[in-house]
């Protein structure tokens, strides 16, 4: 089940109907409301600035920041496959940097279909293999972050995974 975040407070604000139809592009192009758009934009451009505290973790399992090369494939009969690098791990899913162009494939459309990802934790490079739903995609500079969360997996490679972020 799903925790919700509860917000509390409401902003109202005026702007031109050019920045908010370009709001509302964004927002179709990312698959989020507009609000969350919105959010995002002030919460990025505050936290620039130093003045947001930093926020407690609300994951149930911490990230941990890495930086390991991945492949990823998908679709039927695995139809299309992309290298990517794996920018954070949790025991419940993933965050990846793919070429922007790839974002079709791995977000195709609402309800997207699961894709496979695989990478190496260990010194001796036996690569993990997990399947994924993609959560969300985010466009960033020419690249795709991919946040997913795991859906299936061999034992031994979520035992390996547990043990890494131990």
């Amino acid at each position: 089940m799903k925790k919700e975040i509860k917000k509390e407070i409401t902003i109202c604000f005026r702007t031109t109907d050019e920045l908010r139809n370009a709001l509302e592009a964004v927002a179709r192009q990312d698959r989020r409301s507009l609000s969350s758009v919105i959010e995002l934009i002030l919460t990025d451009y505050v936290g620039k600035s130093q003045v947001l505290p930093h926020q407690r973790e609300r994951r149930r399992n911490p990230r941990k920041v890495v930086s390991l090369r991945a492949h990823v494939k998908g679709g039927p009969e695995g139809k299309w496959e992309h290298e990517a690098t794996v920018l954070d791990l949790s025991l419940s899913g993933l965050r990846l940097s793919l070429p922007k162009e790839c974002m079709a494939d791995v977000y195709g459309a609402p309800g997207a279909s699961q894709f496979e990802t695989s990478f190496a934790v260990a010194e001796d490079g036996r690569a993990l293999r997990f399947v994924c739903m993609p959560q969300r995609v985010v466009p960033v500079n020419g690249t795709a972050h991919v946040g997913a969360r795991f859906v299936d997996s061999e034992f031994a490679d979520y035992q390996e995974l547990q043990q890494y972020l131990a």
